[in-house]
This record gives C-alpha cells, structure tokens and sequence, in this order.
C-alpha cells in the first residue's frame, strides 16, 4: 500500500507512522457491547451522505471492531488501484490515500470477490508492502463492496496491531457496515449517472444542427437550443415567452394547429407527428424559408408542453448538393488511382497482376458469383472488398465470414442464425450472416474448410435464395452475392470426396486466381515503398527511399508468406531501423540472407561470372537432377523441393517457368 504524493518531503511510511506513532503504545482498544454497537453501526451516518458519511462509516467501524484502523475505498480497474473515500487510523483521518490492489491483502478481496480475514502475523504474508511494516501491522479483515451488476466497487476493511480472532459476532457487524458502505457507494454511482445524463441530454440539445424549440400548452416557447437561435436568426431570449405562432405564416400557423389536435388525438404511447415540408417558417426579421419539422408531446408534472424540432430544407438541399460535389470528385480520385495503381486497396503493375485487374472489371458490375484462389497472405480478402465496391451492390453490406474460425457446431447458427430456444444456449433471437448480408455482398473466406453437411445447405442458398434459421419453420429469402476463397485446391479436395461436386461448380462461375508475390515482379518494390511511407507516417518516422540493393534483395527472396509476409517485415525493419536507413538486413527472414555455398556441379571453376543465361541452364540442370533423384516427386519427404531446400509452391513455379516438365521414373 501507498499514499499519493504531493503532501511535503515525508516518505509513505513516515507520513503513516506520525499517524500511528507505535503498534505497541496504549492499551487495546476494548469491544464493545452488542447494543453500543449495533449503535454505531447507524450513529453518525443516518444524515450524512457522500464524504462525510463514510468518514462517520470507518470512524464508527474502528471502535466497533476495537481495530486501529478502517478505511472504505473506491476501486480502479483501468489501474488497478484502491482510492480512499475515508481513512481513519488512530484516532485521526488520513487524507487522499491510494494504494495499488496487486501484492497487497486486498488483491485476494478484490479478485476474489470474497471477505479475507488474516487474524495474525500478516507480514508474514505480506513482506514487501512497506505500509503494513510502517504501522506494524498484525491482523487485516476485508470485504469486496458489490455493485448491483456484480462488479467490484470498492473495498471496506480494518487492520490491527494486535491479532483480530475470528469472531461470528465482529464478522457478522463487520458486514453490516460492508452492506451500509456499499448501499451509499451505489447511491452515488447512481447519482452521478444521472447527472451525467443530464449532461448529455444538455450537450445534445446544444449540439444538435436542428432547431429544438420547446412550447407549453398554449404554444408560448419556454426553451430552445442555440441551432433554433441561428434557423431564426435571434438571440433566446427574443424566442422565450413569445408564441410559435408568430414564427409562422398565417396559413402555416392554421395549419400547425391542426397537427397540434391531431397529436392530442392520438392514441396514448403515439406521441409524435411529421410535418412536411409545404409547412413555412420566418425568420425575426420576417423572411421565409421552407422547413420540416416534427411535433411531439410530453408531460412533466402535470403540464403538457410539445417540442418541435424544426430544419430548413433550403440547408439541406445546399448540403445534398455539396455531398453530391465531393462525391463525384471521390470518384474521379478513385478513378485516377485505380487507373494508375491497380484497383480499390491493391497495387501492382505487373502483367499477372494487370490481367488480374481486368477480370475484376469485367465481373465487378454483374452477380456472378467468384472463386478466387491463392496462396495464403496475397490479399484475398482485398478482392472480395474490390468486387464489392465496385458493383450496384456497394451500398450495401459485405459481410466476410471466416470459414475457418468458426466452430462446426457453431457454423450453421453463424450462417443462418437461430431462434430462442433453437438449441442450449439460445437465450435470445439471431440473425445470421446471410440476413445480414441481403442485399449486398457475403465473403466466404476459406471455404474450403465448410464441412460436407453445411456445404449442402449453402448450394441451396447460391441455388434458390432461401433457408430456415435453426428452431424455425419459417423460409427466409435473400438477395446475396457470394465471393468464396480459398487457399486449397477444391478441384483435389473433390476427387478425395471431401468437397460436393455440384458446390465446387455453383462457386466456380467466374474463377479469379491471385499470383503469389513471387511472380509479380517489379511489384515487390513497388508495395514495398508504399508500407514504408504507410508505416512511417503512422509511427512518426522520416526514411529514406529504399535503395536499388535493397530492392533487389527483397525481389530475390521467394516470398512463401507473400504480401502479408512482406508488409510484417518492412514493419519490423522501421522498428528496428536507428536513423533514417530501413534497416532490412536484420528484419529479413534467415532463409533470405546470402549464404556461401559451394559451386554446383557443372559451373565454372576460375570465379568468372556467369551470364544470365548460363545461370537459367545451371538452374535447369540443377533442378532437373534434383526431380530425377525422387523419381518425379515434387514435395514430401524425399521430394525435389526437400532436396533443394525450396517450397514446393516455388519449385512448382521455378519448372514452369523454366518449361520444366515433370516426368516418373
């Protein structure tokens, strides 16, 4: 435990020994009887509240307990902390007391939720906290203060320089001073909820764009909001007390009247009408604009008052004008930058990734459904969200579901969502991401790892547009386009019977394959230059451009984790960089720095450099004798990617663009 600095030059523990000068001085304190008490308990705080009943609370609590000290606290979770409301320790009060909750007895109280009574030799327990040691401590007892959603408060205990036995009488009013010390703390909490709402009530009407004008019963304003004194043009005291009426035209003030009865006709629990926007309004200096307006009634205290909230339309119409300006003007940015850059959130300029682009185009403004297939890490997701923006479905919801993170009891409830009771656990409705996603666009991230029975009830989705949520008997109909992904070969996983056919092909429309970052080229250097600009600007640092050397150590490594993988390195290099040069040597991955090596079979012996064409026929051989040495194996134990120390992904990569052709032995 400790105390808050800021009271002079006294150490925590001198400023508690001036308050308790000797654990040994005097005589203890004697209990008291259970009328004294009983009378205690209720003395001093029955009129006090906040402060000044919980200093009453501990004051009263110590000479029941016959303890040295008590004090009540309120707790800090975001720091772990126990701030005193009240702290009375030999027979004076300590002021602006703290201490933290972690190696102290009140952790076990707090994380517990549970009353901790040590009646000897606490520090013995507790060596390390200076503050028991500096008033010499020997017994604790604590309780947790309860909030009515079961959270912790607060924490009232007492603590003694004798041993404190465990009486059934002390521990039973020890409680009762626990349930007064956590009824206030909740009264408080509750009172500065209110206030706080009444707070945001305030703020919100000041804040509000629209006029909030407020009339009693026969129409006279009693209150409006700064937007009312700007739509009108007058300060609030020229609004106040006058009538409504004379802020109106006379055919609009006919007019409102009516919805007034109108609104004092409805049914009770109705209290609120719409005024169209033919209903006129004038300004303090007479002139006129257009407005909306709602009309609603409430009741305090008797008195029936109505509210108005009221907008000029000719406002909002400049405003829909603007948006439609800055909107066009997005567009063309956005234009500008996919023409330049790629498409949406992706960049490259290589021809796979020019093609990949293309495709995009031509299938972003139908239904189709798409496929796309890739490796782990090249952006995937990055396609679906492209797909989606581009199309007529953009403003509505992409809803992404992981296929892969979601528990196999669990998929069907995420996909098409439950009703009460639909199984354990149910307690309450759901909709499913499917419902979620009506009208726009579903992503189906790793659908290849959908098990067989839930792979059957989508086809019905994609085939018909319709299900049941669990528990229902009712049929849902959705309008959803669906992009699926997948990281694995579905065509393979189909003849293996662990993908249905009929899925594979309804998926399958429109295939999109996204080229791992080892065969985008100069691409590699280009998204590296936009992470570290990205990175940078997000840490506050100033870098220098990467060098050639650099680019082209990064367009040497194979990539296995592809742009995800490049975006974490050239994370971890600006965290490691000192200074304004990336430092990539140490954020690259072991397998990409240059390692010596002795000279393959067949290259020359003189250290003379070889041409590039030379060193595409070493590959050749090298690979070549590599596949002959596992019989046409590629990957696996004792596969030619193993012999080589390659991925099989990048074997498979380096033959075809060798024109390697696989063959058995």
């Amino acid at each position: 435990m400790e105390m808050i600095t800021g009271m002079g030059n006294e150490s925590v523990s001198d400023l508690l020994r001036s308050a308790y000068p000797s654990a040994r001085v005097g005589e203890p304190m004697k209990p008291l009887d259970d009328n004294d008490a009983l009378r205690l308990v209720v003395e001093g705080t029955v009129s006090e509240t906040g402060t000044e009943f919980f200093r009453a609370l501990v004051r009263n609590l110590a000479a029941v307990m016959g303890t040295t000290g008590a004090w009540v606290t309120e707790y800090l979770p975001e720091v772990r902390r126990l701030r005193s409301d009240a702290f009375w320790l030999n027979g004076k009060f300590l002021q602006q007391y703290e201490h933290p909750v972690d190696g102290t007895p009140c952790q076990a109280v707090v994380d517990g939720r549970r009353l901790l009574h040590i009646t000897d030799r606490i520090l013995e327990i507790y060596p390390n906290d200076a503050d028991l040691e500096a008033v010499g401590a020997v017994s604790y007892l604590g309780v947790p203060l309860i909030d009515s959603d079961g959270s912790v408060m607060g924490h009232l205990a007492v603590l003694d320089s004798k041993p404190l036995p465990a009486e059934p009488r002390l521990i039973s009013l020890f409680e009762i001073f626990a349930a007064r010390a956590a009824a206030e703390q909740r009264r408080l909490k509750s009172e500065h909820q209110v206030r706080t709402r009444e707070e945001q009530v305030s703020a919100l009407l000041e804040s509000a764009m629209d006029a909030i004008i407020v009339l009693d019963a026969a129409s006279a304003i009693v209150r409006v909001n700064p937007a009312a004194e700007r739509v009108f043009g007058c300060t609030s005291e020229d609004l106040v007390g006058e009538n409504f009426h004379d802020f109106l035209t006379a055919e609009s003030a006919t007019k409102f009247e009516t919805f007034v009865n109108d609104l004092d006709l409805q049914q009770s629990g109705r209290g609120q009408l719409w005024i169209p926007q033919r209903f006129t309004a004038q300004r303090w200096d007479k002139s006129t604009f257009p407005a909306e307006a709602t009309l609603s009634r409430f009741t305090n205290r008797g008195q029936v008052f109505r509210t108005v909230i009221l907008r000029n339309v000719d406002e909002r119409l400049a405003a829909e004008r603007r948006i439609e300006l800055l909107t066009a003007e997005a567009e063309y940015l956005r234009e500008s930058a996919r023409d330049s850059t790629g498409m949406g959130e992706m960049l490259g300029g290589s021809p796979a990734m020019k093609e990949l682009f293309e495709s995009l185009q031509r299938v972003a403004t139908s239904d189709a459904t798409v496929l796309v297939s890739g490796e782990t890490g090249t952006g995937k997701e990055l396609i679906a969200r492209s797909l989606h923006d581009a199309s007529e479905r953009r403003d509505k919801p992409l809803v992404r579901v992981n296929c892969a993170a979601i528990p196999g009891t669990l998929m069907e409830s995420e996909f098409f969502g439950h009703e009460r009771g639909a199984f354990t656990g149910a307690t309450t409705k759901r909709e499913g991401r499917f419902a979620l996603a009506d009208g726009g666009t579903i992503f189906l991230d790793e659908v290849g790892e959908l098990p067989l029975d839930l792979q059957a009830k989508l086809l019905r989705v994609l085939q018909e547009g319709e299900f049941e949520p669990l528990g229902s008997a009712r049929t849902r109909r959705v309008n959803v386009r669906v992009v699926a992904a997948t990281n694995r070969d579905l065509g393979a996983m189909v003849a293996e019977g662990k993908f249905r056919e009929d899925l594979f092909y309804r998926l399958n429309v429109f295939p999109l394959r996204v080229p791992p970052l080892r065969e985008r080229g100069a691409d590699i250097a280009l998204l590296a230059r936009a992470f570290v600009e990205r990175f940078a600007r997000r840490m506050g640092r100033r870098l220098e451009p990467l060098s050639p050397d650099e680019n082209r150590r990064l367009q040497d490594y194979s990539w296995p984790g592809n742009v995800r993988e490049l975006q974490n390195v050239i994370e971890r290099a600006i965290i490691l960089t000192v200074g304004s040069r990336l430092d990539l040597q140490r954020a690259m991955p072991e397998s990409a720095s240059p390692v010596p090596t002795p000279l393959p079979e067949g290259s020359p012996s003189d250290g003379r450099i070889l041409t590039a064409k030379e060193l595409e026929a070493l590959e050749r051989g090298n690979i070549e004798r590599a596949l002959a040495a596992s019989a046409g194996k590629i990957s696996g134990n004792g596969g030619a990617a193993q012999r080589l120390g390659l991925a099989a992904s990048t074997l498979s990569s380096r033959m075809k663009a060798l024109g390697i052709q696989r063959t058995s032995q």
